[in-house]
C-alpha cells in the first residue's frame, strides 16, 4: 500500500512548482505513515532516471533534492508502505525500472506464486526483489515483449490480474521518455485499514481521505498545460477523480491526455 504522484509539464518544472509549497510538504508529510521506502523517475536528456531508497524520503539524502528542487518535464514519486509480509529494503522499493520503462504499483495481489505462473520464467528471471509489484511489472513487460505499446500491455496485464485477484488494487504509474500511463483499478478493493492502523494510529489520525478512499486517484490540469496524478492523502479540491477501471495516457510531447475504459483498451487487440 503506497501513494502515487505523477507529472508532465511542458517544460522542465519542479513539484513543488506543479503542487505549491504546502501540497507538497503535505504529500512528503504522508512519508510518516509511508514509511517502507520511497522513490521517483524522471524524464532527463530523453532517457528515464531513478532514484530509491529504503529509508522514508524524510531521512533520505536525495529527498529534498528529487521532490523539491530537481526540474524535469515527467516525474513519478512512489511512498511505500510494505504491504505485511513484505521485506523493505532497496531492492523492494518503487519505482522498478527496465530498458527505459520505470513502474511504481499501489496495492497488493494475494497469491504471489500464481501471480509469477502468469508471468513466466523468461520474464521472472528479470526481478530482483520480492515483492508482487515488482512481478506486475514484468507481467506488463511480458505483455509489451509480445508486442503491445506500454499502455495497452498495461492494460492487459490489469485485465488477467482483475479476472485472478478481483478484490485487489492494482493502480500503478509507467513512465517512458515518451509518455505516462496512470492505471486506475481498485474499484472493489477495500481500505486495508489493518495495515493503516498497525503503526498505532488512530482512524481518526490518519491522513486526508485515507479511511474513506484510500484508492481514489485524481488529475489536474494547470493553466500552463502541466498535468499532475494523485493518490489520497493531499487536498484535491477542484480535481477530476479517474475514472473506476480506467487508463490514462499523457503524451510527454504534447500533453495529451486519453483516458480509456481499462476493458476496451485491453479488448482492442485481444
Amino acid at each position: 500500500m503506497c501513494r502515487l504522484l505523477a507529472l508532465a509539464a511542458p517544460r522542465p518544472t519542479t513539484l513543488a512548482e506543479v503542487l505549491g509549497p504546502e501540497q507538497l510538504a503535505a504529500f512528503r508529510g504522508l512519508s510518516g505513515l509511508h514509511a517502507d521506502g520511497w522513490g521517483t523517475a524522471w524524464v532527463e536528456g530523453g532517457q528515464v532516471r531513478r532514484v530509491r531508497d529504503a529509508l522514508p524520503v524524510q531521512r533520505s539524502r536525495h529527498g529534498s533534492t528529487a521532490l523539491g528542487e530537481r526540474a524535469s518535464t515527467a516525474r513519478l514519486v512512489h511512498l511505500r508502505l510494505a504491504t505485511s509480509g513484505m521485506t523493505v529494503g532497496h531492492d523492494n522499493s518503487h519505482p522498478f525500472l527496465h530498458e527505459g520503462v520505470a513502474f511504481a504499483h499501489n496495492g497488493s495481489v494475494p497469491s504471489v506464486p500464481l501471480l509469477e505462473s502468469m508471468v513466466g520464467a523468461r520474464h521472472l528471471a528479470g526481478v530482483r526483489g520480492s515483492t508482487d509489484s515488482e512481478r506486475i511489472f514484468a507481467l506488463v513487460r511480458r505483455h509489451a515483449d509480445d508486442g503491445a505499446d506500454l499502455a495497452t500491455a498495461a492494460a492487459l496485464a490489469t485485465r488477467q490480474l482483475r479476472e485472478a485477484f478481483p478484490a485487489a488494487s492494482l493502480n500503478a504509474v509507467l513512465l517512458s521518455a515518451d509518455e505516462l500511463v496512470v492505471v486506475h483499478a481498485s474499484e472493489a478493493a477495500p481500505v486495508p485499514m489493518a495495515d493503516l492502523l498497525a503503526g498505532g494510529l488512530a482512524p481518526a489520525d490518519l491522513p486526508l481521505d485515507h479511511a474513506e478512499a484510500y484508492y481514489r486517484m485524481s488529475w489536474l490540469r494547470r493553466r500552463d498545460g502541466a498535468v499532475v496524478f494523485t493518490s489520497a492523502g493531499i487536498d484535491t479540491t477542484g480535481w477530476t477523480p479517474l475514472p473506476p477501471a480506467s487508463i490514462t495516457t499523457v503524451r510527454l510531447d504534447t500533453l495529451q491526455v486519453r483516458t480509456r475504459d481499462l476493458a476496451a483498451a485491453a479488448a482492442a487487440v485481444a
